[in-house]
Formats: structure tokens, C-alpha cells, sequence
């Protein structure tokens, strides 16, 4: 996903004069993909290999639009994930708000958020909360980055240099339905890692399908529409936050934990 994601934030531009594979996929979207939209939504299969015993689905939406706290265009997203292609029972639940600047949707930026399980109604992450979280990913996204030491170490062998393969557009079938589209295939040597798939047709994330083959996974758009409509039942405005727990609250006596005084009472785990 990181490679769907790198093709897309480059700029048409750069994209002309830097690869061509994401020239052939800027060139795509360019006639014809619209910035995401209240109502948008979009289903995926996804298929963790081992006979189809591993099948799952996620779905995402964007279901409202409002001010957040800093007064910025906003958008509330809902994802859901669960072994039925409708959602039934859905193992996971998610209802966020995020920041919007023009057509691009910051999913870094998010000021408010539902979570519900299986067996858990949704609650609303309190403030501090959030703000862990948002901390973590942030944290993430800088080990992410840094360079593992290792590489460094020891230089690529000649021609295991990952190379990446575009194709002309083409129809594509897939289980939502046939769609137009291109492929990109990060390829080393003469075999493929991964395939992808990018059609303007899909809406939020452009993406038709995916594939794996050395680990037999793979991930394709099932369903995909323009009518979404909120499906999160929501706590009431009273209802108890998920709040930070801290261990000397729980285990006085624990020597070496020490928690900031203005925190709220602890309620439930983020």
C-alpha cells in the first residue's frame, strides 16, 4: 500500500519527469477520478491466502462533513471490518472526524473518534486519549522512516534493485464489476512481489486490486457507491469515554509509576 500511496501524492509534475509508472497512473486519473465526496464508500475482499480460509472485508465511507475543533473543513470516515461482505456483526467498528484541506483528506489529523467491537458498544475516545493514539501513530511514522542500519551495512546485491512496471489501460474484471484501469508490478529480477491495479472508477482509494503472489494474498474492491449513509449507532452525549488508565491508580503500591495529576479518572483502555 505504501507504493499506491507514493504514486498518488506525487505531484503531475513530478510524476512527468520522475517514473513512469506514475506517469501512466497520474495520466489515468487525470481523465476522469473526482475528489472523495460525502456518500462515497467502498468495500474490499481481502484474502490472507491458506485456501481461503483467511478471508476478510473492510469497508470505508465518508459519511458527514462539519467543523472540527479548530474550526477546519472536516469529514466524518467510518470503516468497518468483519467476515461478511455486509458488515453483519462486524468485528470491528470506526468513526472518525478529520481535517480536510481542499480534495485531500488528512487522515493524520483527526479530532475526533468512535470505536466498537464485536461484543463493545462504540465509545468516544476522550481528548487524552485521542491524543495517545495520535502520538503513537505519529511515532510510528517516524520508525517508519528512519533507515534500518543493516541496509547500510551490507550493499544490494547487483540486480535485486527493485524495478516498477507499468501497463497501458486496460478493463479489468473484478468482483464489483468490470472497471477501467492500470497496473504497476514492483518486479525484482524477473518476478513480480506485487501487483496493483489503479482505477478512477473506485472512489476513496483508487484501488481496483492487489496481489501478492509469493505469499498467495491478495485484496479487491467487492462492492463500491456514492450513497453511504452513517451505520455507527453512536453513544449518547453522556455516555462514559475511553479514558487512560494509569498503573499506580490501579496498583498503588507499584514503586516506579507515577501519573500526571490532571488526568481524569480511568474508565477503559484506548
Amino acid at each position: 500500500m505504501a507504493i499506491v500511496a507514493l504514486l498518488l501524492v506525487v505531484s503531475p509534475a513530478q510524476a512527468q519527469q520522475e517514473n513512469p509508472a506514475a506517469r501512466t497512473v497520474m495520466a489515468h486519473l487525470a481523465k476522469g477520478a473526482r475528489a472523495t465526496r460525502v456518500g462515497d464508500w467502498v468495500t474490499y475482499r481481502f484474502d490472507g491466502g491458506a485456501g481461503g480460509n483467511r478471508v476478510y472485508y473492510w469497508r470505508m465511507a465518508v459519511v458527514g462533513e462539519e467543523k472540527d475543533k479548530a474550526g477546519r473543513d472536516a469529514v466524518w470516515v467510518e470503516m468497518e471490518a468483519g467476515t461478511h461482505p455486509a458488515m453483519k456483526s462486524p468485528l470491528m467498528q470506526m468513526r472518525m472526524l478529520v481535517a480536510r484541506e481542499g480534495e485531500q483528506i488528512r487522515y493524520d489529523a483527526i479530532s475526533r473518534l468512535y470505536i466498537g467491537g464485536p461484543t463493545d458498544r462504540p465509545q468516544e475516545y476522550s481528548q487524552e486519549a485521542l491524543d495517545h493514539v495520535i502520538k503513537q501513530m505519529e511515532e510510528q511514522g517516524r520508525e517508519d522512516k528512519m533507515p534500518d542500519p543493516d541496509d547500510e551495512k551490507t550493499p544490494m546485491p547487483v540486480g535485486l534493485k527493485p524495478v516498477l512496471r507499468s501497463s497501458k489501460e486496460m478493463r479489468v474484471m473484478t468482483l464489483a464489476g468490470t472497471v477501467s484501469a492500470v497496473s504497476i508490478e514492483v518486479v525484482v529480477k524477473k518476478t513480480v512481489v506485487k501487483r496493483m491495479w489503479i482505477s478512477r472508477e473506485i472512489p476513496l482509494m483508487q484501488l481496483a486490486k492487489m496481489e501478492i503472489p509469493g505469499i498467495a494474498h491478495s485484496m479487491e474492491v467487492a462492492e463500491y457507491g456514492i450513497d453511504a449513509k452513517p451505520r455507527m449507532v453512536l453513544p449518547a452525549p453522556s455516555a462514559p469515554k475511553v479514558q487512560l488508565e494509569y498503573a499506580d491508580r490501579i496498583f498503588p503500591d507499584l514503586p516506579g509509576t507515577d501519573a500526571p495529576d490532571e488526568a481524569g479518572p480511568s474508565e477503559t483502555h484506548p
